[in-house]
């Protein structure tokens, strides 16, 4: 998990990085050249809501809109001293209202752009920066500066422009930012987190010549790379298990060598366990297989084919280097006692708690997979020709087949089905067991 949630936050961070080390060099080119990266940040804001609204991503959409107010204000008020009152105001209150809509768009769950909520939602963040600035426009902010608390004036670190208020504030915007993070793992959501930290260190370090237009285009950016990043995952992930699905797949035959391994899994009586305990049971079934399979070693790569069944490539290996895995993850799955969770449970945590003490020990079964594999050279050798990989796939299905023939939870290799002799049995897994109730195993291998 820490590894999935690293990978969602690397282009985001990537992007934050190269920006703060290109703020030396941007403060020091012409007046021309700064013209243009302060146009940027429009650009970007017109092709993220343009992304957004395409793929139906109200949060890029909202997340862009926060981003280029924010900048609009920095742009037309705050060009000049901070010393004066009325500029000094705004500034203070644009710090404080940048990172508290980044903190609610966190909030907000996924309603759709043209529907009453996000109308709703982008008239808020529209209007909140349109009156910010016709105060400013208005010159009636500068009242306001004798009525500001002190800890909206005074710094919290020396050397830095970010007040106790708008400290406290970013802080407080972390919390839904990273829970929104932790909980959805979308590439949307790092993005929106990372823009939290963006935005902070742009108000920390304000005086920094073009940093407020190279920020918010990183910021910009990296929404933008999240709508194809999240449709890519919608192209090349199973929904269900996570891991690649047969789209990816064709396009790793594409990347493969002339030596390739290709192994074919399925799930043992997965129809059976589908009777027995429900299509929700099911799914449980295939996303504790996929995860098992998915820890391949051996430089194999996971991906779902198909209903039940899954595959596993190795580049470079041949039917018998491959063995030694494919037996690993057969046992794992085998060994892996799967508690059924009772579909009755109630809603309300006081009932299932007490549920739960009155109940015997959840019931526990033990699935099993079978599985064949072919290598590229053996297949060759045997058509006397260059196979597709799709031939090689034709020939582990054969070995899978007779993997299921000779009893099911095993491996057996395409060369293994020539013989007539019966597969040999390596399961490690229990031998079938009448089902019984209560809290005994249960195991579908045979």
């Amino acid at each position: 998990m820490v590894a999935r949630l690293f990978w969602l936050l690397f282009p985001s961070l990537s992007l934050l990085l190269g920006t703060s080390l290109l703020l030396g060099p941007a403060g020091s080119l012409a007046k021309e050249y700064q013209t243009v990266i302060s146009l940027l940040p429009y650009l970007l804001t017109l092709l993220a809501c343009l992304l957004g609204y395409g793929f139906n991503r109200s949060h890029v959409v909202l997340g862009a809109l926060n981003l280029c107010c924010a900048y609009l204000l920095i742009k037309t008020g705050l060009q000049t001293s901070l010393n004066e009152a009325h500029t000094y105001v705004l500034f203070v209150l644009l710090s404080l209202l940048l990172p508290i809509h980044i903190g609610l768009i966190a909030i907000y769950r996924e309603r759709g752009l043209l529907t009453p909520y996000g109308i709703f939602r982008i008239t808020i963040i529209l209007s909140s920066y349109l009156t910010l600035y016709l105060a400013w426009q208005n010159h009636k902010l500068g009242y306001m500066l004798a009525d500001l608390p002190m800890f909206t004036l005074e710094m919290m670190f020396p050397q830095l422009y970010l007040s106790q208020a708008a400290t406290f504030v970013f802080a407080l915007a972390l919390l839904p930012a990273s829970a929104s993070f932790l909980i959805r793992r979308t590439h949307t959501e790092a993005s929106i987190l990372t823009s939290l930290l963006t935005c902070g260190l742009l108000i920390a370090w304000f005086d920094t010549p073009v940093i407020s237009a190279l920020f918010i285009c990183a910021s910009l950016i990296a929404l933008c790379l999240s709508v194809m990043q999240t449709s890519h995952d919608m192209a090349y992930l199973d929904e269900l298990t996570g891991i690649p699905a047969r789209r990816a797949l064709m396009a790793k035959f594409d990347t493969l060598g002339r030596r390739y391994s290709v192994a074919m899994m399925d799930v043992d009586h997965f129809k059976k366990f589908n009777d027995t305990y429900g299509h929700d049971i099911g799914d449980q079934v295939l996303k504790m297989v996929a995860v098992q399979i998915d820890k391949v070693s051996g430089g194999g790569k996971a991906f779902r084919y198909g209903g039940e069944e899954f595959t596993v490539i190795f580049a470079g290996k041949s039917e018998h280097e491959c063995m030694v895995y494919l037996e690993e993850v057969r046992e794992r799955i085998a060994s892996y006692p799967m508690r059924i969770r009772n579909q009755s449970r109630p809603k309300d945590n006081t009932k299932g708690q007490r549920q739960r003490r009155n109940r015997a020990d959840p019931e526990t079964v033990h699935v099993t997979i079978s599985i064949g594999v072919a290598d590229s050279i053996s297949v060759a050798e045997k058509v006397d020709s260059h196979p597709g990989p799709m031939d090689v796939v034709k020939v582990a299905d054969q070995a899978l087949y007779a993997a299921k023939e000779s009893g099911r939870n095993r491996t057996v290799a395409a060369h293994q089905t020539s013989s007539k002799k019966k597969a040999p049995h390596h399961s490690t897994a229990h031998k079938s067991k009448v089902i019984a109730q209560g809290g005994a195993p249960k195991d579908f291998a045979s």
